[in-house]
């Protein structure tokens, strides 16, 4: 049996050596995966047209949730993603993310502009150039993580 662990450090380190011992693999290649409650990745595994790319957090700009399909745009690149948009906002650090629609989630570090808008909205010009917009859901909680 394989299984893909996704945990804190403190916790890998002792289930990690419990699952060796019990003959069971870990690799990063098992559609099994253990994931904790608390966890908060710095990776996130994601697809384009050549397969599987392993995409660096830090380098996420936003991430849009289009039908059933949810795509990663970091790198000046476009990834699709099995994770939903609720996965990925208690998977991605809270200190750098924030969800300012239903349908997306932006990277603190990610805004070029903040355009305010009438009835509690903003729309927001982000480093690649896209346009998002902070719906009247997610306004005063954007409002409260930026200072505004």
């Amino acid at each position: 049996m394989r299984i893909k662990l996704r945990l804190n450090k403190t916790t890998l380190e002792s289930i990690q050596g419990e699952l060796t011992e019990k003959n069971i693999e870990i690799s990063e290649e098992s559609k099994l995966i253990l994931t904790q409650e608390d966890y908060i990745g710095d990776t996130l595994e994601c697809r384009d047209e050549e397969g599987i790319v392993i995409v660096n957090t830090e380098n996420i700009c936003y991430i849009e949730s289009v039908g059933h399909d949810v795509y990663v745009y970091a790198d000046n690149m476009q990834y699709k993603t099995r994770l939903r948009i609720y996965q990925l906002e208690k998977l991605l650090p809270p200190n750098q993310f924030i969800r300012v629609s239903n349908s997306i989630i932006i990277k603190k570090n990610s805004i070029r502009h903040i355009k305010p808008a009438l009835s509690c909205k903003f729309y927001l010009t982000l480093i690649n150039g896209d346009v998002v917009d902070v719906t009247r859901t997610y306004y005063y909680k954007f409002k409260e993580f930026y200072g505004i």
